[in-house]
């Protein structure tokens, strides 16, 4: 069966290896029936061996009585076809790999991705059963839906997929993400490293040897370590605990960009700001932790059981955040709130990150929305009220019963807006996509209320690049409605009807939009409209083409800001008397930066006047941060905007959208 894998499974395999374009990638298509026995079949026979190690955690359509190589090539299959599937599983959760050196970095994969795996899984191999002729002539009845499973045979599924990254641990490679590791370098994971130990040395020499209290301490280290190898300089450690402390270290950053941060050194001269963490921000470092210590646990041939054994290697530990004991929990809630002082101990400071570098991570907390401000304010004002006064049971049921429905309409609105934002996520472009048009290039996208209406547009055409950043009126439902018809359109004007130049698909976008909107009949007509920035690239001559209403382009060159206002009115296509669009054109050189945005950034009420931050000032800003890489802009551009709005604390006005690309 492995035969049957030919060199069209090398797109398969190089779509996940990280930074495209390597060694690696050319080695794996040169020599691919060399890697096929890698990827394939060695992966298979890893998968194969090590689930028979956790056979009595599952039931299982298949039996693992012989070695791999003693089942019939039929067998086989299942387990070559699962090895095949991997990259276009990696690729679903938006994760790479890359050969490793010393040691394997842990994945950071919640449960409930491997549990959506596991569930693929499970109907892929139902509706292969449903297929066949056999159980077609047996009438077999329709497959049980995958939750409604014992949990037994979920299991088998569940723990298929915990053994993907084991398996390709044991061929060399590591599974990375990569919002994860950009900008983490190794000076700064040694420093961690060797301040959890300095950390762990100070906690052991200063507690009390019959003290019993629940440390962090006891989760850096593996369960079962000699206490007296571990008292040593950090150079001295032994490997499997010096490897635990750099892969805690790694994912340090992580941990702090699950909560909107990132890390920097702190600049010469200046002091760490000290770093206060709410509890909702410990808790999901805290959760994130656990997801990290139960990947290094099943890295390491660890497996859930029970009970605690070294020698098995099982952990009752090693199941989802939610399932812990408070007490379990609290382990990883002590290590997390050491992370501020490690920061101090080392001279590392963290500041606000774009929303969009970590809107794919599964495990991040996402910016609040006034529905979530509502529901958390409401709690807090009935906690309040309690405190206060004293209720009778009759009162106290009544008004336990109101807040319940007053909580299930804020749900229910709730749900409505991310089923929308599911939506808009789905036409928006994709991070990957823009980078292959713009490698150095950031977006600052930021909804006010979990859906928006400013969106952005990019699309290629052989050596020409089309971006536009718009602006629909209002926010939340109504504006995200008015986003994707004005999407919708733009699309088919640049992709479908091949519209090259700006005015055009101006006229093409606004004549339509009208005329959907219904604009030309008084009784019907929606006043509602939309700003955009619009620009074409052409890769080769370097000449950009600016068409707008509304949003002005910004274009930074020789350090110097010129600013390209918009040119056209809006306008209703009444008769004959068409709309003419203007546009300009800008020869850009090389290192230039130019700036698409909407007005939320320049309308944000902050500072401690409560102000507008204006446009002069955002031109200023973008100024200054002219030597950072666009990713860092972006970084900068987002901490900046929430210093303004949190110094007098203020709700977002706006949806917020700033474009920023260097030729």
């Amino acid at each position: 069966m492995s035969e049957d894998f030919t060199k069209r499974d090398i797109l398969k395999w190089i779509e996940v290896i990280y930074k495209p374009g390597n060694k690696v990638i050319q080695e794996i298509t040169s020599n691919w029936s060399e890697y096929k026995k890698i990827f394939i079949d060695q992966v298979a026979e890893n998968l194969y061996t090590d689930i028979q190690r956790t056979q009595h955690l599952f039931s299982s359509p298949y039996t693992f009585g012989k070695e791999f190589i003693k089942i019939r090539e039929d067998e086989k299959t299942f387990w070559y076809e699962f090895a095949f599937d991997i990259p276009k599983k990696l690729r679903s959760l938006n994760l790479y790999i890359r050969p490793y050196k010393d040691f394997c970095i842990t994945c950071l994969i919640p449960y409930n991705e491997i549990e959506i795996l596991a569930r693929t899984d499970y109907n892929s191999f139902c509706q292969k059963q449903i297929s066949s002729d056999d159980l077609k002539r047996k009438n077999e009845p329709v497959k049980i839906a995958f939750g409604d499973l014992p949990e037994e045979r979920k299991r088998f599924y569940i723990e298929l997929n915990l053994l993907i990254p084991v398996a390709l641990k044991k061929i060399g490679y590591e599974i990375i993400r990569i919002e994860e590791i950009t900008e983490i370098n190794e000076k700064m994971v040694l420093r961690f490293a060797r301040a959890i130990h300095s950390r762990y040395l100070h906690e052991i020499r200063k507690r009390d040897p019959g003290s019993k209290k629940i440390s962090y301490m006891s989760w850096i280290h593996s369960p079962g370590d000699a206490r007296n190898k571990n008292l040593g300089d950090f150079d001295d450690l032994p490997e499997e605990i010096k490897h635990s402390n750099l892969d805690n270290a790694y994912h340090i950053p992580a941990k702090l960009l699950s909560i909107g941060y990132k890390v920097r050194q702190t600049g010469k001269g200046f002091k760490p700001a000290s770093l206060h963490l709410t509890e909702d921000e410990v808790e999901t470092m805290a959760r994130v932790e656990h997801i990290r210590w139960c990947w290094d646990k099943i890295l390491h041939g660890w497996i859930y059981g029970k009970v605690k054994d070294d020698r098995k290697k099982t952990h009752p530990s090693i199941i989802p955040y939610e399932d812990l004991s408070e007490s379990e929990k609290e382990k990883d809630r002590e290590l997390v709130r050491l992370i501020p002082a490690l920061l101090q101990d080392i001279d590392y400071d963290v500041f606000h990150v774009n929303p969009e570098r970590i809107s794919k991570l599964p495990y991040a907390i996402k910016p609040q929305s006034s529905i979530h401000r509502i529901l958390d304010e409401t709690r807090k004002m009935n906690a309040h009220i309690r405190r206060l006064v004293s209720l009778s049971p009759d009162v106290e049921d009544m008004v336990e019963v109101r807040n319940r429905k007053i909580e299930e309409a804020v749900k229910e609105i709730e749900s409505s807006y991310n089923y929308a934002l599911h939506i808009q996520e789905s036409f928006l472009p994709d991070n990957l996509f823009v980078r292959e048009c713009f490698p150095e290039s950031f977006i600052l996208f930021k909804p006010k209320d979990i859906v928006s209406g400013d969106f952005y547009f990019f699309s290629k055409q052989d050596h020409r690049l089309i971006f536009a950043a718009a602006d629909c009126t209002g926010h939340g439902i109504p504006g995200a409605l008015l986003s994707t018809i004005g999407y919708g359109i733009l699309d088919e004007a640049v992709n479908e009807l091949k519209l090259k130049d700006p005015p055009e698909i101006l006229k093409h976008l606004y004549s339509k939009m009208h005329k959907f909107l219904k604009m030309d009949t008084e009784e019907t007509s929606i006043s509602d409209d939309m700003d955009i920035a619009l620009c074409t690239l052409d890769s080769q001559d370097n000449i950009l083409i600016y068409s707008g209403i509304g949003n002005p382009l910004y274009h930074v060159t020789a350090g110097k800001l010129d600013e390209y206002r918009a040119g056209n009115l809006r306008k209703k296509d009444e008769g004959r008397d068409e709309q003419k669009y203007v546009s300009e054109r800008i020869h850009l050189q090389h290192g230039d930066a130019i700036y698409l945005c909407s007005d939320g950034y320049a309308d944000q009420f902050g500072g401690r006047d409560h102000k507008k931050y204006q446009s002069a000032r955002l031109k200023s800003f973008i100024l200054s941060i002219q030597e950072n890489p666009m990713p860092e802009q972006g970084d900068r551009l987002y901490e900046e905007i929430e210093k303004w709005r949190e110094s007098n604390n203020e709700d977002q006005t706006d949806d917020i959208l700033v474009i920023g690309i260097r030729v």
